[in-house]
């Protein structure tokens, strides 16, 4: 690959993850408009349409076999309760906390799982990340100073349900990769989620939303196109293009973005808890990442 055509996948990489980052500044917006099961309708609506100028250009095929079907209804049913615990967390809580939470137990919450379904035996230093992702969470939430406590307060119980069901999430997802391609199984992912979702929300009031101004709109195609459709395959076609460990760590920026968005546009004050936990998480997935093949042992 040339030299400029790296630097462009560079900067399309850059701008996904900081859309990721922004989705939680949108999530927390969009919580002022309408409920949390309309939202997730037409979030997952809308990126399903955008996935399909992306599946035609690509000439993916969204054939679906038994097992790839099975897997993505129980992807769904996780992708809606993910989105229900990220919309309502970001509701009553702070969108920058949960944001560098969320993002950084993320991948400690899936190495432990993985790990754990597939008895790896995990060497010295991915112990080591757990461990300080497990001690970021803490001081992030201020476990240290609340107790208990602070588990239930400011959303932090939902961000955490959102760690644990991405985790889940992310193992079916690896494994499905196998029955069909990852793009057609965006695709349908989104569909059937929206499909679902439909069930929970107020039918009379579907199209209510067109009534909504452009500050909704902005924020929903933001979370829905952006965070959804362009980012999740900007990230596919670089982890393809530029390997997976290179891809992995344009991650890094998202928990910064999360706050940084948080603090421009909602005008969220910076913690220190905050900035101290995150640094800690940020320096686990490091550590986590650095395990290589010799460390993936069955026990």
């Amino acid at each position: 690959m040339k030299r400029s055509e790296n630097l462009w996948l560079y900067i399309i990489m850059i701008i996904a993850m900081a859309s990721w980052g922004l989705s939680w500044t949108n999530g927390k917006i969009l919580g002022n408009y309408t409920s949390v099961s309309m939202l997730m309708f037409w979030r997952f609506g809308i990126a399903a349409l955008a996935m399909v100028p992306i599946l035609l250009y690509a000439g993916v095929s969204i054939r679906l076999t038994p097992r790839s079907a099975a897997g993505i209804f129980a992807s769904s049913i996780l992708l809606m309760l993910y989105n229900y615990f990220y919309f309502t967390g970001t509701h009553v809580g702070k969108a920058g906390a949960g944001g560098v939470l969320v993002t950084t137990l993320n991948p400690v919450a899936t190495f432990i799982l993985v790990s754990a379904m597939e008895r790896i035996r995990i060497q010295r230093r991915p112990l080591i990340g757990i461990l300080m992702g497990i001690l970021g969470g803490t001081i992030i939430i201020n476990l240290w100073g609340r107790g208990m406590e602070a588990i239930f307060v400011h959303g932090n119980q939902y961000f955490l349900l959102c760690a644990s069901t991405w985790a889940v999430l992310t193992l079916i997802s690896s494994r499905i990769g196998k029955h069909i391609h990852i793009l057609a199984y965006s695709f349908w992912l989104y569909l059937i989620s929206a499909a679902f979702s439909f069930l929970f929300i107020d039918k009379s009031k579907v199209f209510a939303v067109f009534d909504l101004n452009l500050s909704f709109w902005l924020n929903l195609l933001s979370i829905s196109v952006g965070a959804m459709a362009f980012a999740t395959t900007a990230y596919f076609i670089a982890a393809s293009r530029l390997g997976s460990s290179k891809a992995a760590a344009f991650t890094f920026t998202v928990p910064v973005s999360a706050m940084l968005f948080s603090m421009l546009i909602l005008k969220e004050s910076l913690q220190l808890n905050v900035v101290f936990g995150g640094l800690f998480s940020i320096a686990a997935v490091v550590l986590i990442n650095s395990q290589g093949k010799k460390g993936a042992r069955p026990s």
